[in-house]
């Protein structure tokens, strides 16, 4: 095959989701610049600093995300390199604690070239645990067996994370296991009630300070934010500066915004106006308008995703695609809910458009891992159909954990192949994965 060739095959990917990562990522790229180019002038010395660095990431995970996409079914399906990486994460967890910290926060280890935060590559790993073990043990009714393994894996790392502390993470892992959970479709109970859970939760946050103080690993800090976000008009110079600061930037744009680079809040009287408060710079600059049109954009994204996962027949690509989709929902809603004084501000970055390198690169993995997942889904239905064409009635096998049939030995690389076996039934009889 000609090198062209090659390189043309790399790119036969869904175009609509990485158009659309690109173009997230290249409006990011403006806006980190104009956000942080003040702060980055005075702290460094150099007005193009995160500029620079926020590039090098988005380059690297456009290639990382192409690179996924193509060769993810050497790793996705094996077994015992999902434990290795997990083991991986731990070790990795369990490290950051002995770090200095920054900002009251031991979630980062200093890597000279850039700062790694674990705890970001946390949602993807178990995204991938999830979806492979719900594909694995979709054909179970015991809960124990279909729920253990990926709710294990979280319950251990939200410890872990919780101690740095760093409980925007939690949050974000926690709800968004839980949904993908309940797309299994296991406990119909479980989604009735999940909206009571959320409720419950949310109202936590009204609970007083003398009772939140006593929670294991929530900080002084942690407990003022909970309280400041329904109200942070009580403390407009301690806690609730931030939000306050935010609601400034955004009234200030009004609908056109002041001109691009032309923020006052970005001198100094917004913090994290280049990460956690990336939105407000823009509604600052460029208008509500702008605003609405990049979520709109974002949302589109986060929807066509679900949309092609409901199309997969493939279940551990639907659940991959349905994880990835959640993640990216969930995130932007904390983010978003901070910025609009829905949510305590936690620390979460917007996806594509914040600044940070892990976060970042998560986001470019989690694109990937949908990109492949199509792109396997895609063979998968073609293999399907010259089956069904073949007089045979088919069913999807499961990929991995399987014990040795009709004596034949299956080696790692076999074991990524998608394998079929008779169905009895008629084809519209064929499993549909989301009902379970």
């Amino acid at each position: 095959m000609k090198v062209q060739d090659k390189i043309k095959n790399l790119f036969q990917v869904d175009k609509i989701i990485l158009m659309i990562f690109i173009i997230l990522s290249a409006f990011g790229l403006v806006m980190i610049y104009s956000a942080s180019s003040y702060f980055s002038l005075t702290s460094v010395g150099n007005s193009e600093y995160y500029l620079v660095r926020q590039l090098a990431f988005v380059l690297a995970g456009i290639i990382i995300a192409i690179t996924i996409a193509n060769y993810g079914e050497k790793f996705f399906f094996n077994e015992r390199f999902l434990q290795i990486t997990y083991g991986g994460l731990i070790l990795l967890l369990l490290f950051v604690l002995t770090q200095t910290g920054i900002k009251g926060a031991k979630s980062w280890i200093n890597l000279r070239l850039f700062n790694l935060q674990p705890s970001e590559f946390a949602k993807v790993i178990l995204i991938w645990a999830s979806a492979f073990y719900y594909h694995k043990f979709r054909e179970s009714r015991n809960w124990k067996q279909l729920f253990m393994y990926p709710m294990g894996m979280m319950v251990l790392v939200s410890i872990l994370v919780l101690i740095q502390p760093d409980f925007g993470t939690v949050m974000i892992t926690v709800l968004m296991m839980w949904l993908l959970a309940l797309t299994t479709g296991y406990s119909k109970k479980a989604i009735k009630y999940s909206g009571v859970v959320f409720v419950i939760g949310y109202l936590f946050t009204y609970l007083p300070i003398s009772i939140i103080k006593y929670i294991p690993f929530i900080k002084s800090y942690q407990v003022g934010r909970f309280l400041s976000f329904h109200n942070p008009w009580d403390d407009t110079s301690g806690v609730g500066y931030q939000s306050i600061q935010g609601f400034l930037a955004l009234a200030r744009g009004g609908m056109s915004g002041t001109g691009l680079s032309s923020s006052i809040q970005k001198t100094g009287f917004l913090p994290e106006a280049h990460t956690d408060f990336i939105l407000a710079i823009v509604g600052e600059e460029l208008g509500f308008i702008v605003v609405w049109i990049v979520l709109v954009v974002l949302f589109f994204l986060i929807m066509y995703i679900f949309w092609k996962a409901e199309k997969c027949r493939s279940s551990f690509a639907r659940y991959l695609c349905l994880g990835v989709g959640i993640f990216l929902l969930v995130q932007s809603g904390v983010n978003i809910g901070a910025l609009l004084g829905l949510a305590p501000i936690t620390g979460v970055p917007l996806p594509f458009l914040s600044y940070g390198g892990s976060s970042f690169i998560v986001s470019s993995i989690a694109i990937g891992m949908v990109l492949f997942a199509l792109k396997y889904d895609q063979d998968y239905k073609e293999n399907l159909l010259i089956k069904m064409r073949m007089g045979e009635f088919v069913l999807e096998e499961e990929i991995v954990g399987k014990e040795e049939q009709q004596n034949q030995d299956f080696t790692d690389q076999e074991i990524a192949n998608e394998t079929f076996k008779e169905e009895k039934e008629e084809e519209d009889e064929h499993e549909e994965i989301t009902g379970g």
